[in-house]
């Protein structure tokens, strides 16, 4: 039925970081560095846009990077700077797509905060700090809204809420949510997900945060017999 769709529909998402004239320098240096990342980006150099990182830094992303771009073809980036302290950025990074699974389209919608690491006007390193990633059936009509912290202590219950704002009849949904062992967990199957039917409105339930520092990935899906909704979102965990 839908299920073989909706783990392979999983699985592809998850397949899917001084002086004030000196300081004024530092300013217009990342900002070109940002310029020319979104640019690069957008237009697809991957020959320039190998020479805005080190070596080690680029081998990183780039692994990443082509195996999201075989996937999402058609990716718009957007990349503001929230704030920087020296040799370091914080980027509000966002990009739209679409990709084709099993004849059907779906939309993706990325979010994510990542701090940089610059030495000598490249990216040294990168790490994402926090991110929501939503894949949804392009024509579907389902609207739901994400209540959920991007940050939580360790060791603190907290509440991932998925609420379907407007109910569209009473055509059963199915939910499921799961919590990611780690980033590289694809091997995901329905009944891990727990998908379930139900009439509630939505998915609701209380995750408790690890012990230890970093970081938590939590996935969760929605069906509906006119379309599938699918978030990923990793939330940072401090003490």
């Amino acid at each position: 039925m839908r299920h073989s769709l909706i783990a392979k529909s999983i699985i592809f998402l998850l397949l899917y970081p001084l002086t004030i004239n000196s300081a004024l320098s530092k300013n217009i240096d990342n900002q070109l560095l940002i310029n020319q990342l979104e640019g690069y980006l957008n237009h697809r150099k991957d020959n320039l846009l190998k020479d805005l990182f080190l070596q080690k830094s680029f081998n990183q992303f780039n692994n990443k990077y082509l195996d999201f771009r075989k996937k999402y073809k058609d990716a718009k980036w957007s990349i503001q700077r929230i704030r920087n302290d020296q040799n370091k950025l914080l980027l509000d990074i966002k990009i739209v797509s679409t990709r084709e699974i099993n004849d059907q389209l779906y939309n993706l919608y990325t979010k994510q905060t990542v701090k940089i690491e610059t030495y000598k006007n490249k990216i040294k390193g990168y790490e994402v700090i926090d991110e929501e990633s939503i894949l949804n059936s392009q024509n579907s009509p389902l609207i739901i809204k994400i209540l959920t912290p991007d940050q939580v202590l360790s060791g603190e219950k907290y509440e991932m809420n998925l609420i379907i704002e407007n109910p569209l009849d009473n055509s059963l949904t199915a939910s499921g949510m799961i919590v990611l062992k780690n980033e590289f967990n694809k091997n995901i199957l329905n009944d891990s997900f727990g998908i379930e039917p139900n009439q509630s409105g939505g998915l609701f339930k209380y995750i408790q945060a690890p012990l230890n520092p970093g970081s938590q990935t939590i996935s969760a899906i929605i069906t509906h017999p006119e379309g599938i909704y699918l978030i990923t979102k990793k939330i940072k965990v401090g003490l």
